[in-house]
């Protein structure tokens, strides 16, 4: 099988999220762009993301990366309405070149409450991957926080 190219990511994808109540915020429609393009040789990458939700216009910023000898991903992300997260897992995939990266973040706080994520970012085509993604509040079960699709907009980075 051959190894996961993150180059997969570069350029700008829009999002539609459909997103429900939780310590994160409100319930609503979440919607925008992510930009990505690579910041370093090997497969690090930096993202811009600006969008619309619940709360009115947002903005923020990712750093991923590949570590290509432990197959992990890991990304580092910060909004402009105070959420941030480090989330991290491995990436299989198959001989078609369908990748999936598994991860799950430590625990952080948001409104006095322990938030846990968890997902999968399923690379599906060279125009969509989608995002499963799923929240513990205060150690209880996992739920589902919504799963957007990510749709290809240009496959030139900006910058």
């Amino acid at each position: 099988m051959p190894p996961p190219n993150l180059d997969y990511f570069v350029g700008a994808w829009s999002f539609d999220w459909n997103i429900p109540e939780s310590p994160l915020g409100p319930a609503g429609k979440m919607k925008g762009t992510e930009t990505y393009k690579k910041i370093l040789s090997g497969q690090k990458y930096e993202s811009d993301i600006r969008g619309d939700g619940p709360e009115g216009p947002f903005q923020g910023r990712a750093i991923t990366s590949y570590d290509e000898k432990e197959k992990i991903v890991t990304r580092y992300e910060i909004f402009s309405y105070g959420v941030s997260a480090f989330k991290s897992g491995p990436i299989g995939g198959d001989l078609g070149g369908y990748y999936t990266i598994y991860w799950e973040s430590p625990p952080f706080k948001r409104n006095g409450k322990e938030i846990k994520l968890k997902g999968k970012t399923q690379m599906l085509s060279p125009a969509h991957y989608r995002l499963l993604l799923e929240i513990s509040v205060d150690g209880g079960p996992f739920t589902s926080l919504g799963n957007p699709w990510f749709r290809k907009v240009d496959a030139k980075p900006n910058g």
